[in-house]
């Protein structure tokens, strides 16, 4: 063989062993990408797949559930969860739900049947059960009206620390029973949870202690359980979705200056024309909040600051 060919096979042999390793570095380092992403992957469905209507039921089930849940919300901020409708692609996104945490919200209901034929093997979880429910159009805790007298109840529940830890309960006790794996650090979640809303819990009956008996005015009756708690009374210038007639709004007008309040708690994601008469009408100013808001914490003592700043001084 002359020494030009030999030559000429050597080269090839040489080429052709590096484009060989080059490809068994591509393939090697293309595995590892699959790899990383199948894990990626798996990582995430192996979290516990929640679904929930607002915001603060999420901030719960987040702080519970930690690292091993995802949480889907129904609701998008700034929109009214009474009135609301799911859009396609949150239908599309609730296949993979496993658990559905209710409270009893209007958008419950009428998404509920979706969940049913979308993802039927979720459970649904009823968090207003062993609760004692209220009637939505006031702040007063009754044992009646409710689905018997026809009169719709407050789903509101989480603006009541108590109320809040029940629902923590619950919520630990269904990510256990569809989780044992992670039991334990369910349960560290819960106790710390719980630990922090009896603090908030002791925080705001201190602060309110001075003004029980008192009334404070809202736009929507979302405050009802809050006002329970702390002895107070929720009056609102909405009722069942209605504004007041002229005569109603007098006596309300009436009964705000009688106790002296001074600011009106107003939801954004509301008209507030009704509220801004009264406003005017005492002399006062309105304030807004949302019950909607994530921040649990937060906001519960931004709606303690608001009641707060709407008495003029404490009644002796």
């Amino acid at each position: 063989m002359s020494y030009i060919k030999r030559k000429h096979i050597l080269t090839f042999v040489a080429l052709f062993i590096v484009l060989a390793a080059l490809i068994l570095i591509f393939v090697e380092g293309y595995l590892k990408l699959r790899v990383g992403v199948n894990a990626r992957q798996g990582a995430s469905s192996s979290r516990v797949a929640i679904l929930v209507a607002v915001d603060p039921i999420a901030y719960l089930a987040e702080r519970v559930g930690g690292q091993f849940v995802s949480v889907a919300v129904l609701t998008p901020q700034g929109k009214d969860p009474e009135s609301f409708a799911p859009t396609p692609k949150q239908l599309a996104d609730v296949a993979s739900t496993q658990i559905f945490f209710r409270v009893g919200l209007p958008i419950e209901d009428r998404f509920g049947q979706n969940v049913d034929s979308i993802a039927p093997d979720a459970e649904t979880v009823d968090l207003s059960a062993g609760l004692e429910l209220m009637p939505e159009h006031d702040g007063h805790a009754s044992n009646e009206g409710g689905e018997e007298s026809g009169e719709s109840l407050d789903p509101h529940l989480w603006t009541s620390p108590a109320n809040a830890i029940a629902m923590v309960a619950s919520i630990a006790d269904a990510l256990v029973a569809i989780d044992p794996d992670h039991t334990a650090e369910y349960r560290l979640n819960e106790a710390t949870l719980n630990a922090e809303l009896t603090a908030l819990q002791q925080e705001t009956a201190d602060r309110l202690a001075p003004y029980e008996g008192r009334a404070f005015v809202v736009f929507h009756p979302a405050y009802g359980y809050y006002a329970r708690e702390f002895h107070l009374t929720q009056l609102a210038i909405e009722s069942e979705g209605k504004a007041p007639r002229p005569r109603e709004l007098e006596e309300l007008v009436e009964r705000v200056k009688k106790d002296g309040v001074r600011k009106l708690i107003v939801q954004p994601e509301f008209n507030r024309s009704s509220a801004q008469v009264v406003a005017e009408e005492i002399g006062g100013e309105l304030v807004d909040h949302s019950p909607l808001e994530k921040d649990y914490f937060a906001n519960l003592r931004s709606l303690t600051d608001a009641i707060v700043g709407s008495f003029a001084a404490p009644e002796k």
